[in-house]
């Protein structure tokens, strides 16, 4: 009997681990699959982390490398991109879809030869594939050889007739070689194969524009945007035909949703600008331009905008901040120092005002003579204002931006701080860099809302919750912060201290209410151009502060990283990036997780001169789902 039940158990056993296995094995196909329709539904940086998992249990499959480097690719990281293709095809050098993708990452990197290398090795292995051509095409196109190109997109639709895309490549094309008849039949045949795609009447409403067949570019916007209503292309166009037919509201509701649909669309934000100051709305332009400013610290026009608009309505300080920015980005810029000049004037500094002024004769005397044409329409320029930018004309002059003009924006780029947030429990969800250990800390008498850490972002305010906390609770001076009523907060919170001194959540919540305070008034100045000699001095002071009280609190309790997060964030706006990369390396010891840490680290490394080590963390907060350190790292980390 006892053997028969030894033997029961065994068998159990090994059932047991038979299903493990199984189960291993199951675990892998999940996060391979879910991987995989990420990827497909745009969501790159969810689908990273998913395939971290996948590759850290079994680094031998080729597909799990090969997709996190399309996520990576389609992130615009395209030196890890290439990475993960090559890792791929050393695993598997017969993969051939990875030489396309390395093709793609490679051209998109600069590197043409290399480029062309990979995707004709595509074609050796797949010599008749379509797909593979018509990458071949778009490489070819990407490089400029037009010719080459239509040839590549001629053999695509011999060997397959039916794809719209080889069609409305080749109308590109031809229409770069100025064959506008050509294009425009390319393109209505990409329309009869697929009328039901917006992409051909995309293009082909933008080239009616552009030969100023205003009602025909509309017809086919029209149509572009009935097929598909969250492409911001249709709306942009839209917006320029709306705007040169001289209908300047429907222009306005158009870049309206664009910004709806893409919020850091820097073109349709400088068009904004540009058509509220023509309607005489200034401070609408500024707050486009500024919020543009932010999102491409080193735009040239952006901060001569801004100083022209600032200078006439009065606002001369900050309008000096601006053209100074403008001339420290780009100091051939001849228009800049006549506009300083003016500025400086206007302020009685006639001295330095008579210096620019000379400098900017000369500068523009100097181009003129060579006939630059690259700069001319910038350094040249007599108008203020410039005109609208189309879909294909560049914004940023500098598309690479050194540490120094970096360093000199780090505080609009920096990651937020962590602070203390309450909500409702179904509006709250598991933050995955937050332990179930560190919920816990946070738990109340309260049952209905929670306590939470979370990033701060530029949309604090809360919606008014359908139960207001309790007064004299902590929950109830968090969410009078949320919402901008510091005073009442600060009381409440000085009043729980008084009643529990040793409570580290209290001093946290003090903490961080007085730094929203401080910016929050200092936000208003700047809305109203008011600025103390003593301002500067001022704040650096508080942030110190606020810096000596985070550090006795990390002594008591760090949680979980927070603590010694928020002091590195706080020393990276006092303009101390090596105290800071301290305190994050700290952050990223206690807890790994904290994308935040990881991606201001990369920050502070790059304004130190160590781009490797910057751009490691960058590529690590990316991993980790950071959306932003992968604008960062495709700007940035191109080596």
């Amino acid at each position: 009997m006892q053997k028969r039940n030894r033997l029961t158990i065994l068998i159990i056993l090994a059932s047991w681990l038979t299903s493990f296995s199984s189960w291993a094995q199951f675990n892998k196909a999940y996060f391979f699959y879910k991987g995989e329709e990420l990827i497909s539904k745009g969501n790159y940086s969810e689908a990273i982390p998913i395939l971290n998992t996948l590759l850290n249990s079994d680094s031998t499959i080729h597909e799990g490398w090969f997709l996190r480097g399309v996520a990576r690719y389609y992130q615009g990281d395209l030196v890890g991109a290439q990475r993960d293709f090559s890792k791929c095809l050393n695993i598997n050098p017969l993969f051939s879809q990875a030489y396309q993708y390395r093709a793609m990452a490679l051209e998109q990197a600069g590197k043409s030869q290399q480029a062309l290398a990979n995707i004709l090795k595509a074609l050796e292995l797949r010599p008749n594939s379509a797909q593979y051509l018509f990458t071949y095409g778009v490489i070819l196109f990407q490089q400029e050889k037009y010719k080459d190109a239509i040839n590549a997109f001629n053999r695509v639709i011999m060997a397959d007739s039916r794809i719209p895309d080889a069609w409305l490549n080749r109308g590109t094309s031809k229409l770069l070689l100025a064959d506008s008849t050509g294009a425009l039949n390319d393109y209505s045949a990409a329309i009869g194969l697929n009328p039901f795609s917006p992409n051909a009447y995309i293009r082909r409403g933008a080239l009616y524009a552009q030969q100023k067949k205003y009602d025909l570019a509309l017809k086919d916007l029209n149509e572009a945007i009935k097929l598909d209503s969250t492409k911001a292309q249709s709306y942009f166009t839209r917006a320029l035909v709306y705007y040169y037919k001289k209908n300047r509201s429907n222009a306005l509701a158009d870049l309206n949703k664009v910004l709806e649909l893409e919020p850091r669309n820097t073109l349709a934000l400088f068009n904004r600008a540009i058509i509220s100051y023509e309607d005489g709305i200034p401070e609408e332009a500024i707050n486009d331009l500024t919020r543009l400013s932010s999102i491409i610290p080193t735009n040239v026009l952006v901060q001569y905008y801004l100083a022209n608009i600032r200078n006439e309505r009065g606002y001369l300080e900050t309008a000096l901040e601006n053209i100074n920015k403008a001339i420290e980005l780009f100091p051939q810029f001849a228009n800049a120092y006549l506009l300083r000049s003016e500025i400086k004037s206007k302020q009685g500094d006639l001295a330095g005002a008579a210096t620019d002024m000379q400098k900017g004769r000369e500068l523009a005397k100097k181009f003129k003579d060579h006939e630059d044409k690259s700069l001319y329409s910038i350094i040249d320029s007599t108008g203020k204002i410039k005109k609208l930018l189309s879909l294909n004309e560049e914004l940023d002059i500098n598309l690479l931006i050194n540490t120094e003009q970096l360093k000199s924006r780090i505080v609009t780029i920096t990651y937020p701080l962590i602070i203390l947030k309450t909500d409702i429990v179904e509006n709250t969800k598991p933050i995955a860099w937050q332990s179930s250990m560190l919920r816990k800390q946070l738990e109340t008498d309260t049952d209905s809302i929670l306590l939470y850490f979370d990033y701060d972002n530029k949309n604090t305010q809360q919606k008014i919750l359908k139960h207001i906390p309790q007064k004299g609770t902590i929950h109830h001076a968090i969410y009078c912060f949320q919402n901008n009523r510091f005073n009442d907060a600060l009381t409440e919170i000085d009043s729980l201290k008084q009643l529990d001194s040793t409570n580290t959540l209290l001093k946290i919540a003090s903490v961080i209410a007085r730094i929203k305070m401080a910016k929050f008034v200092e936000s208003i100045r700047k809305q109203s151009d008011y600025h103390s000699n003593n301002e500067s001095q001022s704040k650096i002071l508080n942030l110190s502060t606020s810096i000596n009280d985070l550090k006795e609190i990390e002594k008591k309790n760090d949680y979980e990283g927070i603590i010694p997060y928020n002091i590195g964030v706080l020393f990276m706006h006092t303009g101390d990036e090596h105290a800071a990369l301290t305190w994050f390396t700290k952050a990223i010891e206690k807890n790994e997780l904290l994308h935040g840490a990881w991606y201001n680290r990369g920050l502070a490394n790059l304004i130190s001169n160590k781009p490797e080590m910057g751009c490691s963390d960058l590529r690590r907060a990316v991993d980790l789902g950071n959306e932003q350190a992968a604008e960062v790292v495709a700007r940035f980390c191109k080596k």
